[in-house]
């Protein structure tokens, strides 16, 4: 299993807004929610702590979870190429 690399709250939210997410609203002016609309209707929400330089691998994971979010296609809006393993020996 590979490392995930951790990214700041300014790159998820930009890779979010990449994604199709819009921002929603600031609740305490310490997270902010993002959303975006299913194309059979309803909508995903997210929320993102703000100001952290670096979000932990399990919040990042929650965020994702809570935006029904794949992580690699979170790596493409983040324009992340992720790294291929070499086959030992």
């Amino acid at each position: 299993m590979s490392k995930q690399r951790l990214f700041s709250s300014n790159e998820i939210i930009n890779a979010l807004l990449r994604g199709g997410f819009e921002l929603a609203r600031k609740s305490k002016k310490s997270h902010q929610a993002l959303k975006r609309r299913r194309p059979e209707g309803g909508h995903d929400v997210t929320i993102v702590p703000i100001g952290e330089s670096e979000i932990p691998k399990g919040t990042l994971d929650s965020i994702l979870k809570l935006g029904n979010v794949d992580y690699d296609e979170f790596l493409i809006w983040a324009k992340i190429k992720r790294k291929e393993r070499k086959p030992e020996g």
